[in-house]
């Protein structure tokens, strides 16, 4: 009897948590005081501190599955997923020269790594160049989905200062394709995290002398959405990757994406539909500009 209580238990708090988004978004102009800030971090810290408590006792793995079955396969949402790329087809970002998932030339989205299982959410999210030279993770973004995979709102989260080409997938439509991982899991997993450096002070990898990393104006509200002091003078490693995933509203799909479309600026700077017909010799044209 007391398991089946303990299963309803964890049925109920799955529900009740999967459909109270881990980020909550303000939409109004008003910059929020300092002290409000700090007081909606400190409040977020406790309820993330429940909610990793609860996953805990539970065992829950898959909050989709009753919240205690973690051997169960993960429900594929049913929420439309956006990618802004501004070379699709390229397996390296050449400003940057960092890989990334690209479009091959069969019309498949392929991860750098489709097969890994040794990089974490935690790990991708950070983003150091050698981590991300052999993910399996493919980044998106789009609203939060229900237990029952279901997105809670119709709407296209969409930023184009990303790149110029958008890809987008529903994982519901996509029969072959791997796991899919939400704000809930992946928030969780970076705060739970036992990476080596993750409390180390942040800084900006990529910039000479390695400056200690702040987040921008805009960025701090989404520090104290997940319970983080955004006033305070430096930053870690871990919660620079949890205000960059909120910031995205970011999933993470692992292995080969096989069902989804490509959209193209026009000269006129509107979003064009690509053929797949089309797809091999785009792809033969990206690496022909980059040999």
């Amino acid at each position: 009897m007391f398991a089946t209580k303990l299963s309803r238990l964890g049925t109920s708090s799955s529900r009740l948590f999967k459909h109270t988004p881990d980020i909550t978004r303000s939409f109004s102009t008003k910059v929020p005081s300092e002290q409000a800030l700090k007081d909606r971090a400190d409040q977020n810290r406790v309820r993330f501190q429940q909610h990793d408590l609860m996953s805990d006792i539970m065992h829950a793995e898959d909050r989709r599955d009753g919240g205690n079955n973690q051997f169960a396969p993960r429900i594929r949402p049913d929420v439309e997923l956006t990618r802004r790329d501004n070379f699709p087809f390229n397996e390296v970002q050449p400003k940057y020269d960092t890989p990334k998932s690209a479009i091959d030339r069969d019309g498949r989205l392929q991860p750098v790594a489709p097969k890994d299982r040794t990089v974490t959410l935690t790990a991708h999210v950070d983003g150091a160049k050698d981590t991300k030279a052999h993910s399996p993770f493919t980044s998106f973004s789009g609203v939060p989905v229900g237990v029952d995979g279901q997105a809670t709102e119709r709407k296209l989260v969409d930023n184009p200062d990303y790149g110029k080409h958008r890809i987008v997938h529903n994982p519901a439509q996509d029969a072959k394709g791997g796991d899919v991982f939400d704000q809930f899991d992946i928030q969780r997993d970076i705060r739970t995290s036992t990476q080596p450096g993750l409390d180390e002070t942040a800084v900006n990898r990529s910039q000479p002398g390695k400056p200690v990393w702040q987040p921008e104006a805009h960025e701090r509200k989404f520090l104290a959405d997940v319970g983080v002091d955004p006033t305070k003078s430096s930053f870690t490693y871990r919660e620079r990757a949890m205000m960059n995933s909120a910031r995205d509203q970011e999933y993470l799909v692992r292995g080969t994406i096989h069902d989804f479309s490509l959209e193209r600026p026009d000269d006129h700077g509107q979003l064009k539909h690509v053929s797949r017909d089309q797809f091999a010799d785009l792809f033969d044209d990206a690496h022909k500009k980059t040999k």
